[in-house]
């Protein structure tokens, strides 16, 4: 190296403290993922009584259609907050240490089941212009519908309770 060339440090971009635009940015992402979760928390409600009415109920085109129909409110924006959750999670809450190890792995096996089940559900078109008839078993619908809705209220209980609280520790210590 040239003594005439200016010597220059490689820092990697999250070793240093937050910049000033991560700190809007990231109470912004916790913002809106915290008015998700009210919505979704609505829709996961709908989507279990919904459920348990096919259940009661599995040759009732009406409780079939209900179903489906909670089910797509909630399949509308799932994917994309799912990706900004984990964007918030895995990449910058995980290079801040905003978590612990244990909630990590928790949120992992959790995330790994969910997407499971959401495979199981994948293969249904969406509710709109069609009735009951599918070669699903509306009482296997039920369940899968059941268990997601439970699912997805332990998913928003835990990211209300731990893991968005965390995360504004970290920024607020940033």
């Amino acid at each position: 190296m040239d003594a005439t060339q200016p010597i220059t440090t490689q820092m990697p971009p999250c070793s240093g403290g937050l910049s000033e635009l991560q700190v809007p940015m990231i109470d912004a992402m916790v913002s809106c993922l915290g008015s998700d979760h009210r919505r979704l928390d609505e829709q996961t409600s709908q989507l279990a009584l919904a459920a348990g009415r096919l259940a009661s109920r599995p040759g009732d085109s009406a409780a079939w259609t209900r179903s489906l129909e909670a089910w797509d409110e909630i399949r509308h924006e799932l994917w994309s907050h799912l990706q900004i959750e984990d964007a918030l999670v895995y990449s910058w809450a995980i290079a801040h240490h905003a978590l612990s190890p244990r909630l990590l792995e928790t949120l992992r096996v959790e995330r790994q089941q969910m997407r499971n089940l959401l495979a199981t559900l994948s293969e249904l078109p969406p509710a709109e212009g069609r009735g009951a008839e599918s070669n699903q078993d509306p009482v296997t619908l039920a369940y899968r519908l059941t268990a997601l809705a439970q699912h997805l209220d332990s998913h928003v209980q835990r990211y209300d309770t731990e893991v968005l609280p965390a995360i504004l520790r970290a920024v607020l210590q940033g």
